[in-house]
């Protein structure tokens, strides 16, 4: 563990930097929010297990089998949580609150920022994230061999894209997969950024080319990758073999091979009170290669529409979302994401006035026990950073109703026409 004091009015507070593991090490952790606020906690590059979760008063330990797993978890007030995780892989990682205005550069307790650390330049996670953010450091297992890229079998290429005004005077950004041998237009954004689609187990490689007019950089939030592809500018690697943020007209390649099918998240980890909002994020989907994608699965991606602090929320890239048909007696795959830059969301699933059921089968790609994974009155709250898988099977032709709350500023309702 690294120390340093800081000092804040005229005293000097001993703070902690990082800590320090090695390869192999099983970690226990209890997390304890005392502030008056929530904060949704993500691990990088990493699934933990939740052993409990309580409050103030008590906690509830969980058995073997109420345990689940997950690589962001959403903490009210007063909460508590105790998490296992193991250091599988070496490298420099996070663990950091995903509401952005919680990890600005403006909430360093100190004006010091050092230009050097340890004999190499910093980079964005030591110069441009304070607050509520912890680096990790994994040491390699002694006599353990440095990994080696795997053979892509896979390739994809992928444009950082931007275009003027979008949002009022401020630029758009979106991430848009090249389809077919023809690249995309260089101020051709969308919203939502494509969904990109990987193969469970299936070595791949991603060409990110950044066409926008600012230095960026992409986070492959919850899965588990090697380090240097992680997605932290000069931060993600080890020593000095560190990822560089990717500079306007430059490239990146990406390399992994996704161990689990689920739902996951790919969006910037630079500037992201800016280029998050206006809209560097999408959907990362794993799918079983022998398996086609369900043609009855429906994304629904949460996040916001523009900067400005007066914003409106998005669905789908879209203030006000178009509806969604499902068939009868047929069960459908809901893909809930919330990658807002700093609200939850609250949804559920209604008929007229009445709450319907759904069951949830996955936290953050991870499949949940089978004791969650039940049918339930369907209404989620969702931190930003988390994903949750729902079935949703109807009997008869009806008309429901898809409710995203963001609370103290919307209500987002989506038309889920059953034929």
């Amino acid at each position: 563990t690294s120390r340093g004091v800081a000092t804040i009015n005229g005293k000097s507070w001993p703070y902690t930097e990082r800590l320090q593991y090695t390869a192999g090490d099983t970690v226990h952790w209890r997390v304890l929010n005392a502030s008056l606020a929530p904060h949704p906690m993500h691990l990088h590059g990493f699934y933990f297990t939740v052993n409990s979760r309580g409050d103030r008063t008590r906690d509830t330990i969980f058995t073997e089998v109420q345990r689940r797993k997950g690589v962001t978890e959403y903490m009210a007030a007063g909460a508590t949580m105790t998490m296992t995780w193991v250091a599988a892989r070496p490298g420099n990682w996070l663990f950091h609150c995903h509401l952005i205005y919680h990890i600005d550069a403006d909430l360093r307790l100190s004006d010091h920022v050092p230009d050097k650390l340890e004999g190499r330049t910093t980079g964005h996670a030591e110069q441009m994230m304070a607050g509520l953010v912890m680096g990790i450091r994994i040491a390699p297992a002694r006599g353990s061999s440095p990994a080696v890229d795997p053979v892509a079998r896979r390739s994809l290429r992928l444009f950082i894209d931007q275009k003027a005004d979008v949002f009022r005077d401020k630029p758009g950004y979106s991430f848009v997969l090249q389809e077919g041998v023809a690249p995309p237009a260089s101020d051709s954004v969308r919203f939502p950024s494509s969904t990109i689609v990987l193969h469970k187990n299936e070595p791949t490689e991603i060409t990110v080319i950044n066409r926008a007019g600012t230095e960026s950089s992409i986070h492959w939030h919850g899965i588990e990758l090697e380090s240097f592809y992680d997605g932290v500018g000069g931060w993600s690697g080890a020593g000095t073999h560190l990822a560089p943020v990717i500079a306007p007209g430059d490239s990146f390649v990406v390399r992994m091979t996704p161990d689990r099918a689920g739902t996951f998240i790919y969006h910037t980890h630079s500037d992201e009170s800016v280029q998050l909002p206006s809209g560097l994020y999408g959907a990362l989907l794993v799918v079983d290669k022998e398996r086609p994608r369900d043609p009855n699965e429906r994304i629904f991606l949460m996040g916001e529409g523009g900067p400005q602090a007066d914003a409106v929320p998005f669905v789908n890239g879209s203030a006000t979302p178009p509806g969604v048909e499902l068939h009868t007696s047929v069960t459908s795959r809901f893909r809930l994401i919330n990658i807002s830059a700093a609200s939850a969301k609250r949804v559920r699933l209604m008929a007229d006035t009445t709450i319907q059921q759904w069951r949830a089968f996955a936290k953050d790609g991870a499949d949940l026990p089978s004791r969650q994974a039940i049918m339930r009155r369907s209404e989620v709250l969702l931190g930003p950073g988390e994903t949750v898988d729902f079935e949703v099977t109807r009997a008869k032709p009806e008309v429901l109703t898809l409710e995203v709350i963001t609370p103290g500023r919307s209500l987002q309702k989506i038309a889920v026409i059953v034929r």
